[in-house]
């Protein structure tokens, strides 16, 4: 709208576009007019074209303005100077409501990159000029051949934009992670990590409205492709910020910086373009970034869980109650997988607490000894010939068994089932079948297989006890005798 009434200065002789509404009777303080809020919507300028005689069309820019529903992110949507495409200038012989927009750097059917700053004085391209095709008097556009091609992430980048200011659905290679977002929620996520990835090497704000087209598309570029490789791309940035304090205090400038990012973060609670970054955020900091920092220094951090997935090496010995050798074992067979970060390992709290748990829930030798009161040379032979189950086999990397405790409890109940309902009065015990010289193992086979009768009697103080199997009947000393002569 702002580039039709500086055409229609020009082709009535005004200097600009003040002259031409003073001319025209129109109230106007000064010659200054508000063109950044004609663009934004902000100011109804319906009025003024209908004294002017002009035709009247409503403003796409101001359908985005109304529709971004976020006030304060108005700076971020517009441009305060004027950029232009000169091929589509000398075509047409008007400019886009398109290129109003920050987002919008390259000439989508040309691909160029949107001119804003003469090449020969170094001005930025203002709306109160005399002609559409010039700067000012006697510096013209630059020849189209001068003027920098745009890279195919740029064009990707402009393209999704401009489906998304048009309302249409993204083209196929935007990013998974803006999918199903509005323009100011696509624009929002994509400013936020230009705006870290700027001040992360030039220190200060990134205010894209001050800055000229060409640097502002490079920027937004460079945001887009970390979008490609999410949310390893946002990661990197992150991991960035560890290696550049923002104070010379080391630790402090590390907080400050994560601390700040988080409040940004936080402060819009209702944009979904935020919300995907706050996640990515949260996964850093719980996974990618462990014990970094101490937790509770982070007061305005509260990560969705009580505990961190990544623990460190002393936590690990903790929880599996060990020894630094132990860890090292587990390593070596695969039980465990080490994370290497800034010079540190840490582990997978699950696969570590899957790993305790096993050792909690199962037993050792010792521990099998005392609950099934077995002597250990017994239960050798139980597991050595799979009577009975081994999750670990005790060798040079384990110094102990781990004896399937669900194993026991089945192969128990299945005994008990198979006792002999009625009293036995007289029969052997399994010492005393033992000092006979017959081997345990015969014997598991022999009652499993109903050729030996024995009794049950039940023990609650040792519910796991194999001596509530007792007084095997004579018949179990002749198997044995015939097969062992």
């Amino acid at each position: 709208m702002v580039s039709y009434l500086i055409r229609v200065s020009e082709q009535n002789g005004f200097h600009h576009i003040g002259h031409l509404l003073q001319h025209a009777g129109l109230p106007w303080k000064n010659l200054r007019i508000p063109a950044h809020q004609i663009i934004t919507g902000e100011y109804d300028i319906a009025p003024y074209f209908s004294q002017l005689g002009l035709d009247y069309t409503y403003p796409r820019t101001a359908d985005t303005f109304k529709s971004s529903q976020v006030p304060h992110f108005t700076t971020k949507i517009f441009v305060k100077t004027p950029k232009i495409c000169p091929e589509c200038l000398e075509e047409t012989g008007h400019s886009s409501d398109l290129w109003s927009h920050i987002a919008y750097t390259v000439c989508i059917k040309h691909k160029l990159l949107l001119v804003d700053t003469s090449p020969k004085t170094g001005k930025r391209l203002s709306w109160y000029r005399r002609s559409l095709n010039e700067f000012g008097e006697s510096d013209p556009f630059p020849p189209v051949n001068s003027i920098p091609k745009a890279s195919p992430a740029t064009l990707a980048f402009t393209r999704a934009m401009t489906h998304l200011i048009e309302g249409r659905n993204p083209p196929k290679s935007t990013p998974a992670v803006l999918r199903g977002l509005n323009f100011a929620e696509a624009l929002s996520l994509i400013h936020f990590i230009a705006h870290y990835q700027y001040r992360l090497f030039h220190k200060t704000l990134f205010t894209p409205a001050s800055l000229d087209n060409l640097t502002v598309s490079h920027h937004y570029t460079q945001a887009w492709q970390a979008l490609k490789r999410w949310p390893h791309g946002f990661h990197l940035l992150l991991s960035q910020y560890i290696d550049n304090p923002m104070s010379e205090r080391g630790q402090s400038g590390i907080n400050k910086h994560f601390r700040d990012i988080h409040e940004k973060l936080y402060r819009q609670r209702e944009n979904k373009g935020i919300a995907r970054l706050r996640a990515a955020f949260d996964q850093f900091i719980e996974i990618n970034w462990p014990n970094a920092i101490q937790t509770h220094r982070l007061t305005r951090i509260s990560l969705s869980s009580d505990e961190r997935p990544l623990i460190t090496q002393k936590e690990a010995q903790h929880l599996l109650d060990c020894r630094e050798p132990r860890i090292r074992s587990l390593i070596a067979q695969g039980k465990i997988t080490p994370h290497n970060f800034k010079g540190k390992a840490y582990f997978n709290r699950e696969e570590v607490g899957a790993l305790a748990r096993l050792y909690q829930e199962n037993w050792s030798m010792e521990q099998a000894v005392i609950e099934t009161e077995l002597s250990r040379y017994q239960l050798k032979q139980l597991l050595d010939a799979g009577v009975v189950k081994a999750l670990q086999k005790a060798d040079a990397q384990n110094r102990d068994w781990l004896i399937c405790k669900k194993s026991w409890q089945r192969l128990l109940a299945k005994l008990q089932n198979s006792a002999q309902k009625s009293p036995i009065a007289q029969g052997k015990t399994l010492g005393g079948i033992q000092k006979e010289g017959h081997s345990i193992t015969k014997l598991f086979d022999l009652m499993l297989k109903g050729k030996v009768v024995y009794s049950y009697v039940n023990k609650p103080n040792k519910s796991l006890s194999f001596k509530q199997l007792s007084k095997f009947s004579s018949i179990v000393i002749c198997q044995i005798s015939q097969n062992n002569p």
